[in-house]
């Protein structure tokens, strides 16, 4: 029996990729497990697509706290131990990691065991995590043919079926009107929607306005269909005529892939590692879309 444990998490970006795959990965492997973060968002969609979940701890690398630093590969060497006694259970053929803290801890537990680890990077550049598992990874597969890594292979980002056949939005919304979805993902949505409460009354005027808030709202208006949260975001997709978004490298394939109008806010260097800012521009030069904000 072949078995696969996948790894990653933290934000959406760092899970659904594994999600996506997992349909076609019961198709190589008689069995296939998720190792994620303890308390971590990836128990959820591991468990929901039918996929065992492990939890493990993992350190995150604050840059902001430099002294914090200091104390970091110490507890990095106990999740990797923890990580281990997970793998050693499991003893999978490879170890996939899709990036995130969480992914370290099990690329380094499953280096030591002598699996083989693979993994993937979604942005245009490496994150923290993939860059220090390249080092010794199999293969770093890659979204952009222009990404450097060792043993670079570029073959794209994976894409949940769902997207291209979603179930109905069920909102009544103006056929008359456009339709505008603003969408901000799990860590950029407080600034775009600061933005589109200031403008409610100027954009209700004009469009269909359907807002992925990731908190509650109070604002009611003709026209405006908040929603905190949702797993059918395939249908907002399919109901909009143009999304204004973060561009986390998900969600960007996402939106390109169904030739969607698409205006990125990418977050700012300062609110993250500047992946965003990379991927948006480099989306704009293949005239892809349009980008403000930076």
């Amino acid at each position: 029996m072949t078995t696969i444990v996948l790894t990653g998490g933290g934000t959406g970006g760092h899970i659904m990729p594994n999600i996506a795959l997992i349909p076609a990965l019961r198709e190589k492997f008689s069995r296939i497990y998720y190792v994620g973060r303890e308390g971590g968002r990836e128990k959820v969609f591991a468990e929901s697509a039918g996929v065992p979940f492990f939890g493990v701890p993992a350190v995150k690398f604050e840059r902001d706290k430099p002294l914090s630093l200091l104390t970091t590969p110490p507890r990095l060497l106990d999740c990797a131990r923890r990580a281990e006694r997970v793998l050693r259970e499991l003893m999978p053929d490879v170890v996939f990691c899709k990036g995130g803290y969480v992914s370290l801890p099990c690329a380094l537990a499953a280096r030591r065991l002598h699996i083989p680890v693979v993994n993937h990077e979604s942005d245009l550049s490496l994150g923290l995590a993939n860059k220090l598992i390249s080092r010794f990874s199999c293969a770093t597969i890659t979204s952009f043919p222009e990404t450097k890594a060792k043993r670079a292979v570029f073959l794209g980002n994976p894409l949940r079926r769902e997207i291209f056949a979603p179930a109905p939005l069920a909102l009544p919304l103006d056929k008359s009107r456009p339709t505008v979805l603003f969408v901000g993902g799990s860590s950029g949505a407080r600034a775009l929607n600061e933005a589109v409460f200031a403008n409610l009354d100027a954009l209700t005027a004009r469009f269909n306005v359907l807002h992925i808030t990731g908190k509650k709202t109070d604002r009611k208006r003709a026209h405006y269909f908040p929603c905190e949260y949702t797993r059918n975001i395939a249908a907002y997709y399919a109901a909009a005529d143009a999304v204004v978004s973060r561009c986390g490298a998900n969600a960007a394939c996402e939106l390109l892939a169904l030739k969607k109008r698409v205006l990125f806010v990418p977050l700012s260097n300062g609110a993250s590692r500047g992946d965003q800012v990379e991927n948006a521009r480099y989306y704009v030069r293949k005239g892809c879309a349009l980008s403000c904000g930076e």
